[in-house]
């Protein structure tokens, strides 16, 4: 993903658009290790930044709504949303996956259960409880004008769809730059409304 959102950032500068992707609490540079950070942490960043910058348009992809749902006075472009739980469930499926393929019996009820309790391995990443309980009671919220684009694939309402693939959803990464280029002239579409 964070391949695809740099391909997409090169296309909008390209229309003379800019960007930028913050770091958020607990990833990449930050100083709180991950298992400490929290969905609020990353909103009271974002909404921080948004204030700092005088940003009026935001674009989340998947699971960034959730950190911006404060944000409602912006312009909302989000691709593919979707609620905590079903990325919670998505990641702990593929632990599943990937421990019965080192010979462990693990199930999602187990995984949620040591979630609930302490730290917890997903997809690379160690969540804490919190995040974990945020992330899994965070829904897509309705944001002030709102734009919803979603892939060709998906069943679901949406203001655009656009072809591609679920690249997330990919074992490994991988990049599609004729979506990304479709990704970058729908938002430059968007923000010149």
């Amino acid at each position: 993903m964070r391949k695809m959102l740099v391909d997409v950032m090169r296309s909008l500068e390209a229309l003379e658009i800019a960007s930028f992707l913050p770091d958020l609490p607990g990833t990449n540079e930050s100083l709180l290790p991950l298992e400490q950070a929290t969905l609020s942490d990353w909103q009271k960043a974002l909404k921080t930044c948004a204030l700092q910058h005088q940003i009026s348009h935001i674009a989340s992809f998947r699971g960034g709504v959730l950190a911006v749902a404060d944000l409602q006075s912006a312009n909302h472009w989000i691709f593919s949303p979707a609620k905590g739980a079903t990325l919670l469930r998505t990641m702990m499926r593929t632990r599943v996956a990937a421990d019965r393929e080192s010979g462990l019996s693990t199930s999602l009820a187990e995984l949620a259960e040591q979630a609930r309790t302490g730290s917890l391995e997903l997809a690379g990443n160690l969540i804490g409880s919190d995040l974990f309980a945020q992330l899994n009671a965070a829904e897509i919220p309705t944001m002030n004008n709102q734009r919803i684009v979603r892939l060709e694939s998906e069943n679901k309402p949406g203001d655009v769809q656009i072809p591609g693939a679920a690249l997330w959803l990919r074992a490994e990464p991988d990049d599609n730059l004729a979506m990304s280029s479709a990704i970058a002239q729908d938002i430059a579409a968007w923000i010149g409304q």
